[in-house]
């Protein structure tokens, strides 16, 4: 009789100590997911810190006229070069933000280009391209706020008219 009280014990003990276990794995498990699911969380803010930090930003210059919603903007693409020397060509496209007409400096190979931007967000591609064919692109993004405006200070004087 002893001997199975303590063969129900030592069973009753293995069992005990195996759902132990399996909390302990279960909660490695869960702390693992949760600490994988932070990484991720953490990476996609620091990605899109980045993302805003690199944001070229102006702001349409308060000038008295209500009228004045926009600015010229250039892109300017000449410090790009060729590190063999060959000829490079220069292509602008608008990757986002409302459409707007692209205009090149005259006598500019099409490195430098302007636009007249409205408060918003444009984004830009520029691609460099050598006489061979090979090819590079880099990214650019305008944020363009709109011009500041305080309300008007309101003074109230009261007298009494003699």
């Amino acid at each position: 009789m002893e001997r199975y009280a303590t063969i129900v014990l030592l069973v009753a003990s293995v069992a005990a100590l195996g759902y132990l276990k399996m909390e302990q794995l279960e909660l490695y498990a869960a702390n693992d997911e949760a600490s994988e699911a932070a990484a991720v969380e953490a990476a996609a803010v620091e990605e899109a810190e980045q993302i805003e930090a690199a944001k070229i930003r102006f702001t349409i210059p308060h000038d008295r006229d209500a009228n004045t919603t926009d600015i010229l903007v250039s892109l300017d693409g000449s410090d790009s070069y060729d590190v063999e020397g060959d000829s490079i060509s220069y292509s602008w496209t608008q990757i986002s933000g409302s459409d707007v007409y692209l205009e090149y400096e005259e006598g500019s190979d099409g490195n430098t280009a302007t636009f007249i931007a409205d408060p918003g967000e444009y984004t830009f591609k520029l691609t460099v391209s050598d006489a061979y064919g090979s090819a590079s692109s880099d990214e650019t993004t305008v944020a363009v706020a709109e011009e500041p405006n305080s309300p008007p200070e309101v003074v109230v004087k009261v007298y009494q008219e003699e």
